[in-house]
């Protein structure tokens, strides 16, 4: 799979301004809060329309300004691990997985995907009685039932504690493995960009300040943002 993207999106006082052609990696976004990172994640996901631009994924176009094309979010094929998981409260672990899937009935993909996040045994409790991890399993499984092209991971470690930030970190670690396709990973932890992504986008104030292989970034960033952000302290 490969995603092109080239966009601007005003968002109050800053100008966003997103320019990416990723081809079966994963990138991380690293930037200060506020800087732009969901909101070029959300315009990607087709949840936010751009200003002005294009998004085109393979042959087929999502967004262009100039032709009057918008794709609903629905039909994209892009999957959203959002940052507080956005689980429907009313519905069971199974239930959530399975709106993924529409119309289409996929009862023994459903039983992999819990058995895969190891939710079979909470399959039929409500998201509120769910510790933090089994939220985010279930969240990863029915973006992952969905069957996405792409996949958007909006800061999916900033609501755990440090236990199992390091647990669900290996298990999204095993998802990007497996899924080998377009993936973006939005965060402002620099050690989760590091050891999870392939290529490293520096944002700063809505504008990609460099871009390129993520070890060679941290190895050598060639902005004074990318050194304040990866050499400094934490963000």
């Amino acid at each position: 799979m490969r995603l092109q993207a080239e966009f601007r999106k005003k968002v109050k006082t800053e100008t966003i301004e997103i320019s990416l052609d990723l081809e079966n990696e994963v990138l991380g976004i690293l930037g200060r809060s506020g800087c732009g990172k969901s909101v070029t994640l959300r315009c990607l996901a087709g949840i936010l329309q751009p200003d002005k631009g294009r998004i085109q994924l393979d042959d087929k176009i999502l967004f262009d300004s100039e032709k009057k094309i918008s794709e609903k979010a629905q039909k994209r094929k892009i999957g959203y691990l959002f940052q507080n998981y956005a689980l429907f409260p009313n519905m069971t672990v199974r239930e959530n997985i399975a709106f993924a899937f529409g119309k289409e009935k996929e009862k023994d993909f459903l039983e992999e995907l819990l058995e895969r996040f190891y939710l079979t045994e909470v399959a039929e409790l409500y998201p509120a009685v769910l510790s933090g991890g089994q939220q985010q399993r279930t969240a990863m499984a029915r973006m992952l039932a969905a069957k996405p092209d792409v996949i958007l991971l909006d800061e999916p470690f900033s609501a755990l504690d440090s236990f199992l930030r390091q647990e669900m970190e290996r298990e999204v670690q095993q998802v990007l493995q497996s899924f080998g396709g377009v993936s973006i990973l939005v965060s402002h932890n620099k050690e989760e960009i590091f050891r999870l992504t392939q290529k490293c986008m520096v944002m700063e104030r809505g504008k990609i300040a460099e871009i390129g292989d993520t070890k060679e970034i941290f190895a050598h960033p060639k902005t004074a943002e990318g050194r304040l952000l990866i050499q400094g302290g934490s963000l």
